[in-house]
């Protein structure tokens, strides 16, 4: 695994690298591609010599890019976002989400090709895309046959791409890797460089592969110095946005910070933004200001619990628990709240017990892999659902239910829910919130 300082200290030596990949949390690869790219091709070259494209583009264009002479014979770099479209199977909610954003971007060719490929394989055409509309697929359609819905905040952004890709006469860029890695592999062409970005690809893909071997391969991630949400290094991001701007952001402030917002790094970069312009001529970002300006967001992290719950991961179950209370700071306002999510995520393993063990294919003696089980047991549960006229529920959080059910026997989730009756009744008779709940919680996901 390489490292950027020396990487982009090579680079300003004129000792770039022909490819290099760059993995991890969005905010960070994408800053430290840039950098390279930026280091790579001098300013006064950089209108003609850099090139920022979305994977959606395809390979094929890539390679176009690339095999192009640079003008002037200046060095000239490629940079590639969303690698992760080149990977076999992708996250269908991080690809309609990254299309979102490249529309909201003004990026409308790039996003109407990164959502053509994603609904390829159902034979779905631009006109498909209008979501929301009579004749295109409803949510239930999205689900099964994409993986993903669109949300209803979706449906106008959506329909005016699914028109202005028909009027380009758009259609999803062929299915041709090879090309680009055959492209590198023979040589390109003299002082032009690859920057590929991906959140995260197979160790053994093509990509990774190609980086490793002909080029640099590194990763940008914000590192946990222990188990909280306190031990998250923000450093990095707090420097590139407030350095600049002259500010500092108080030590009392970054923990507020990471309290309400987590770990999203481009989220809490554009929170900084915004703490900066509330500062005014300060140049101390202070607690008060966090509290004044930045909502909390963290509540999906009861979702997680339910997920940590399912899988019997006690480590994540106890963590969560207790960054809820470094965040409240009282043990009261945590404990009832908390103990109802265990409880919620017991009920959806007891009912997806009683599903899958009604199911005969989800009662084989493997496992089934995800892509298995979409094409079997999911259409059978969707079946029994539509037919219930009740909500039709994500693939993999399915997927997540059916292998909760194989795990663990009914008897252990029934045993769970009788644990928590006789928690919630201690805790009400005035018992040690906090030794109650982690007793739980080890019991639960023993």
């Amino acid at each position: 695994m390489s490292d950027l300082g020396e990487l982009i200290e090579a680079a300003a030596q004129g000792k770039g690298k022909p490819v290099y990949l760059v993995e991890g949390d969005e905010y960070l690869a994408r800053g430290a591609a840039r950098e390279l790219a930026e280091t790579l091709v001098p300013e006064k070259d950089r209108a003609l010599n850099l090139v920022l494209l979305d994977a959606s583009a395809g390979a094929r264009e890539v390679v176009a890019h690339l095999v192009t002479v640079a003008m002037f014979a200046a060095p000239k770099a490629v940079v590639v976002e969303g690698a992760d479209a080149f990977a076999e199977e992708v996250d269908a909610e991080r690809e309609l989400s990254r299309a979102r954003e490249l529309w909201q971007a003004k990026r409308q060719r790039d996003a109407a090709r990164r959502l053509l490929k994603l609904v390829r394989g159902a034979g779905w055409s631009a006109a498909d895309l209008a979501f929301g509309s009579r004749s295109a697929p409803a949510a239930g359609r999205w689900r099964k046959e994409i993986g993903a819905a669109p949300e209803e905040a979706d449906k106008a952004w959506l329909q005016e791409l699914s028109a202005w890709a028909e009027e380009q006469r758009l259609s999803a860029p062929p299915e041709d890797l090879e090309a680009l890695v055959q492209a590198v592999e023979r040589g390109l062409p003299p002082r032009t460089h690859l920057v590929l970005v991906a959140e995260s690809l197979p160790p053994k893909h093509a990509l990774v592969r190609l980086a490793e071997a002909c080029g640099a391969h590194l990763r940008r991630r914000a590192e946990r110095r222990g188990r909280g949400i306190e031990s998250l290094d923000i450093g990095e991001v707090v420097s590139a946005v407030l350095r600049p701007q002259g500010k500092k952001l108080a030590r009392d402030a970054e923990l507020e910070l990471k309290q309400r917002l987590g770990d999203d790094l481009r989220l809490i970069a554009a929170e900084l933004e915004k703490l900066a312009s509330y500062a005014g001529e300060r140049a101390l970002i202070s607690r008060t200001d966090v509290e004044a300006v930045v909502a909390p967001v963290r509540e999906e992290e009861f979702f997680a619990l339910g997920e940590a719950v399912g899988e019997g991961d006690l480590g994540g179950a106890l963590q969560l628990f207790h960054d809820e209370l470094r965040r409240k700071a009282s043990a009261s306002a945590v404990a009832l709240p908390f103990l109802g999510g265990v409880a919620a995520a017991i009920r959806r393993a007891l009912a997806d017990h009683a599903r899958y063990s009604a199911l005969p294919a989800a009662r084989g003696a493997r496992e089934l892999r995800y892509d298995e089980f979409q094409r079997t047991i999911f259409r059978e549960v969707e079946a029994e659902l539509s037919a219930k006229g009740q909500r039709v529920p994500n693939p993999y959080v399915a997927y997540l239910g059916y292998r909760r059910a194989r795990r663990k026997p009914r008897a252990h989730w029934r045993r769970a829910l009788l644990l928590c009756a006789e928690a919630d009744a201690a805790l009400k008779s005035g018992a040690d919130q906090r030794l109650l709940l982690e007793r739980l919680l080890t019991e639960v996901c023993a």
